[in-house]
């Protein structure tokens, strides 16, 4: 059993169960909008987004400790290179327009990873910029970026999405934020810092109710879209009012990091029951 838990803890520490998640989202876009399903786009999305996470959390780690990281760190280190050079290779297969954007979202990115805006400080180091700059880049890339590869107008409806997206993943933050609030830093602000845990999560619940609500401010309303927000906004308020500061291990980095899979199952299969 012990190669089953390495294998698992690999899934997760190598960033792939949050990169899945990514492409989940994208999925859902395309299904939402009717987007055609373009195998390269959706390949680059998954290794930029393993690249990304691993260089968020890593780089400082083995630059600290590079003459004795573990086989496990080393084995991720190997994997984020191999994935790097696969998202070069298929972000040499997507259009020009598609790439300027994400040149957007990868300065974001560095931002936030990076000290850049001062020898010390990042964007992680301000009031809600880790939360919105995670959000946003998220929201960006399974929304926007779908969109300008579909081909897609950039309409009143997908700017909705975006919103919605936006909420989203700020609300599925939040569990992970509860989680590390007793081991961030003393300069990372958090919303469970500044509000406390429980009016944290009545704030989560606000959000996912704007979340539902600003899609029948859409000009094309689809009951399977309607049905798939409601079930997933409420797996989300479930999933966020379960959390604590001492929580199970994998309770945000597996299951509330897996909601996004489940939104595309559900949308997948009511756009079978409702076609």
């Amino acid at each position: 059993m012990k190669w089953l838990k390495r294998i698992f803890d690999f899934y997760i520490n190598s960033s792939i169960h949050v990169s899945l998640a990514v492409v989940s989202l994208v999925f859902v876009t395309n299904e939402t909008f009717n987007i055609s399903y373009h195998k390269e786009f959706v390949f680059f999305v998954f290794f930029a987004s393993v690249t990304g996470y691993n260089f968020i959390k890593y780089s400082r780690l083995a630059k600290l400790h590079h003459l004795s990281l573990t086989e496990s760190l080393r084995a991720i280190q190997l994997f984020s290179l191999v994935s790097f050079g696969c998202m070069v290779y298929y972000a040499l297969k997507l259009s020009y327009d598609v790439l300027y954007v994400c040149v957007v979202f990868g300065l974001l990115t560095l931002l936030y990873a990076l000290p850049v805006l001062s020898r010390k400080r990042n964007l992680r180091s301000f009031y809600g910029a880790k939360m919105y700059t995670i959000a946003i880049v998220w929201a960006g890339v399974t929304v926007l970026l779908p969109a300008i590869d579909g081909l897609l107008e950039l309409s009143v409806d997908v700017w909705i999405t975006f919103v919605q997206r936006f909420l989203f993943i700020i609300v599925i933050t939040l569990p992970f934020d509860i989680r590390d609030l007793n081991y961030d830093r003393e300069e990372i602000n958090t919303i469970p810092k500044n509000l406390g845990i429980k009016y944290t999560k009545l704030l989560g619940i606000g959000l996912l109710i704007l979340f539902f609500i600003i899609e029948f401010l859409k000009d094309h309303i689809q009951y399977k879209n309607v049905f798939s927000l409601c079930l997933v906004g409420m797996l989300s308020a479930i999933c966020l009012l379960c959390s604590s500061d001492k929580q199970y291990k994998y309770y945000a980095s597996f299951f509330v990091e897996g909601l996004p899979m489940i939104w595309f199952g559900l949308l997948s299969l009511l756009c079978v029951l409702l076609p």
